[in-house]
């Protein structure tokens, strides 16, 4: 019955995956847009057989001379119309065959997602060539090194998790935060020794819409701990992803945008908080406290003299960015040079508790 309900949803995914490619073409739209436009050409040759019915020339009452010139001016207008129509007429022919391409590659793509091997290469050659555009930019000014790639099972993945990514929160002991006195602001406690841990079981709940109508709140709230994202609501949507809440993970967005209303929100409160923000690539603290991607620190302060019992931490720049070069390092192709997520960093700090 597994094996049916897998081949039923490969199916499905390929054709949804086909469709999609089809209506993105650019010949699609291309065939679409032009359909509305006018006959340009067909106009043309009508003024260009009948100059006499032109309104330049038909209202003109002027000398001689001065038809001529309005004459003129029609055969430019009419001229500049055919060089368009020349330029649309070559731009069709011009069009990549990437959806012929992709076409006939139909059944070793299926093939493929049927094997669990996706790759960029399935892609038609736009989209692959609007991925490595994607990929190229590098504005943390990213400096890796590829390593020798192994594929490996899901418990040897997690094993090299917990070996070479350390989880690690700023402790107030490194410059600039020692001389600003963070030491006695950060929580003394450390993140990986809150009370309760280690968890038995755990829940890491999505912020996705597709959580709706699911009916898993009374699952989610019997764990021994919830985790949840940012400003993802439960008030309302209890039936569907519980009430429970043990720690949140927020972006600096939601503690420095004022639009948030960070500062005394009660949906903030009674929980542990785990803060992160873009930070360069170097993990240069001074290079980072003078220009965070969000401008943070400040409400970070008052948050903790208003309530320093609560454990809030702000997670350090290198566990980000070794977060990030273990997911490369663990995948063929390029990714982003850009901080992980809020919900790929959520879901690596749980099974390191």
């Amino acid at each position: 019955m597994r094996t049916w309900t897998r081949f039923i949803l490969i199916c499905v995914l390929g054709w949804v995956l086909i469709l999609l490619i089809y209506f993105s073409r650019p010949d699609f739209h291309y065939n679409k847009a032009r359909s509305a436009i006018p006959s340009m050409h067909v106009l043309g040759s009508i003024r260009a057989a009948a100059p006499s019915q032109s309104p330049l020339i038909r209202k003109s009452s002027g000398t001689g001379s001065e038809q001529l010139v309005k004459e003129k001016e029609h055969s430019k207008n009419n001229a500049r119309k055919a060089k368009t129509l020349i330029h649309l007429t070559s731009s069709q022919k011009n069009l990549p065959n990437d959806w012929e391409e992709y076409f006939s590659n139909g059944r070793k793509v299926v093939h493929g997602l049927w094997k669990g091997n996706v790759s960029s290469r399935m892609l038609s050659l736009r989209l692959q060539k609007a991925k490595s555009k994607y990929t190229t930019s590098n504005t943390f000014n990213v400096t890796y090194r590829e390593q020798p790639k192994k594929r490996l099972t899901r418990k040897e993945l997690l094993c090299q998790l917990k070996e070479q990514v350390q989880v690690r929160t700023l402790n107030g002991t490194e410059e600039p935060f020692a001389s600003l006195g963070w030491g006695q602001l950060v929580p003394s406690q450390p993140l990986d020794r809150l009370h309760g841990t280690p968890f038995r079981t755990c829940a890491v709940v999505s912020s996705a819409g597709s959580i709706l109508k699911s009916s898993l709140g009374k699952e989610i709230d019997s764990h021994d701990a919830v985790l949840r994202f940012n400003a993802a609501p439960t008030v309302g949507f209890e039936k569907d992803v519980g009430n429970k809440t043990t720690i949140r993970i927020i972006n600096s967005q939601v503690v420095g945008n004022p639009n948030h209303k960070f500062a005394g929100n009660s949906f903030y409160k009674n929980i542990t908080l785990v803060m992160w923000d873009p930070p360069p690539y170097s993990s240069n603290l001074q290079k980072w406290y003078k220009s965070p991607d969000v401008d943070f620190f400040m409400a970070y302060k008052e948050h903790r003299k208003r309530s320093p019992r609560q454990p809030f931490y702000i997670l350090h720049p290198t566990f980000i960015w070794s977060l990030w070069s273990m997911l490369q390092n663990n995948t063929d192709e390029k990714i982003q040079s850009n901080p992980p997520s809020s919900g790929y960093t959520g879901s690596n700090v749980w099974p390191m508790q």
